[in-house]
């Protein structure tokens, strides 16, 4: 059995985990690596509604108990890689925790959600939200947490979720690619010692990663929500603390995210630890407080993958406006024509500035004989002003990176672009094309 307290068995597995989205298949070899590690105890909880495996992870053995729970909605996959990584660390004895299997006793159920991960859902096989189950108590995963709960008594909980990729921290134009939240336990919103807890553990946590996150941290509504187990859990007693990953710039798999959750883990037990040797005051307490309350809030959908600057529209009437183009859903790879006008706050994972450019709804190319589109050949196209292909498709062999308009005319006119629509334009300044979107991919051509 593995028992060297600087090696983990899980080290050179952690980059499999670099994904769009993970399903259980994928965490099932990092299971069996800890298996034989004598510092880590596996314990087969309970079968999802399909009959997959829930297993819990125990390290340490100290005072401080912790439990935290991932992908309890299946297509919220980041702090799943996040606890693994955790995990290596605290075997590896990397941080700055000294002994840390001597002062915690950490639990960790990496998938929560089987059956949804497997369908990259939200929901489970009975088309349950387990989230928000916890008074009725009628799925089986759900119950297996609050048993968890129940046996652990923990002093900490980390509820651990991702959230939609359009959420601004603040007003910053900053995607909120963390959010906090230490849950009310009742609906006065009410500040109990565990809550203030949470609380203080959040501004260290804060404190912590504010650095490398710089404007993109955000701090998640505190609405009681009776039927959600992250309020119900506070509610027994646990500081409670959810974390949200977000979206980054150019960070498709999230793994911005997946890093800062460990981080601010990490500072969590830091603090924790800090507090055991009694060297936390009460300044540093109401410090830390104050910097949670500092947080902006969460701001949904007031972010967009692209949004297009100030472009004009040339007619009759002639016009000038910014363009939001989203994803339809977060693992789709289609992009539509969210909003057009002014967009208030509404900023972009990317933006650019189309002041001095003017739309062009592009023209449509009737194939005549078998075409072969390649990167060049396309980029080739859009200058000449076509944005859409017609013809037979088996004419047609698309070798391109690109996702083409091929038989699919859009609803829109010359001088206006029609809100649900796939994004697709050119941006023209005089007669040359500058710049396209396509499938709502930003192309710059001079």
């Amino acid at each position: 059995m593995a028992n060297s307290t600087d090696t983990s068995p899980i080290s050179h597995l952690l980059s499999d985990l670099d994904l769009p989205h993970i399903e259980h298949h994928h965490i099932l070899p990092l299971l069996e690596a800890l298996k034989d590690d004598e510092r880590i105890r596996l314990s087969h909880e309970g079968n999802s509604f399909e009959g997959r495996s829930i297993t819990r992870i125990t390290y340490g053995h100290g005072p401080i108990k912790i439990l935290a729970w991932t992908q309890m909605h299946g297509n919220e996959a980041t702090a799943t890689a996040a606890v693994f990584d955790l995990l290596d660390i605290l075997l590896r004895q990397t941080s700055e925790l000294e002994a840390p299997e001597g002062l915690f006793t950490l639990h960790v159920v990496p998938m929560l959600n089987p059956d949804g991960a497997q369908r990259c859902i939200r929901h489970n096989a009975q088309a349950i939200d387990i989230n928000r189950d916890a008074m009725a108590k009628q799925t089986l995963e759900g119950t297996i947490l609050m048993r968890l709960v129940d046996e652990i008594q923990p002093d900490i909980a980390f509820n651990l979720h991702d959230q939609s990729p359009y959420y601004q921290a603040g007003t910053t134009g900053m995607a909120s690619t963390i959010a906090f939240l230490a849950p009310a336990y009742d609906i006065d919103k009410n500040i109990d010692d565990s809550r203030k807890l949470a609380i203080t553990l959040i501004g260290a946590m804060t404190r912590a990663i504010e650095s490398t996150l710089k404007n993109a941290i955000a701090r998640y509504d505190d609405t009681f929500s009776p039927r959600s187990f992250g309020d119900r859990i506070a509610g027994k007693g646990a500081a409670t603390i959810l974390i949200e990953s977000g979206a980054a710039a150019n960070d498709p798999n999230r793994q911005i995210a997946r890093r800062m959750n460990v981080k601010a883990m990490l500072a969590a037990f830091l603090h924790m630890q800090r507090q055991h040797k009694n060297q936390v005051n009460e300044q540093e307490v109401a410090a830390l407080c104050e910097r949670y309350w500092a947080i902006p809030e969460n701001v949904s959908e007031a972010l967009s993958s692209l949004v297009i600057r100030d472009l004009r529209f040339v007619g009759r009437h002639s016009y000038q406006a910014s363009i939001s183009i989203k994803q339809t859903a977060r693992y789709s790879n289609q992009y539509f024509i969210d909003a057009v006008g002014d967009l208030g706050i509404q900023a972009g994972l990317e933006e650019f500035d189309a002041s001095e450019l003017s739309f062009d709804s592009g023209t449509v190319h009737t194939l005549n004989s078998h075409t072969i589109l390649t990167n060049e050949s396309f980029i080739d196209w859009l200058k000449q002003g076509v944005i859409q292909f017609q013809g037979e498709i088996q004419d047609f062999d698309n070798q391109s990176d690109h996702q083409i308009l091929l038989n699919q005319p859009l609803n829109a006119s010359p001088q206006a672009l029609v809100l649900q629509q796939p994004a697709y334009f050119l941006m023209r300044k005089g007669d040359e094309v500058i710049a396209a979107v396509v499938n709502g991919q930003l192309l710059r051509l001079a």
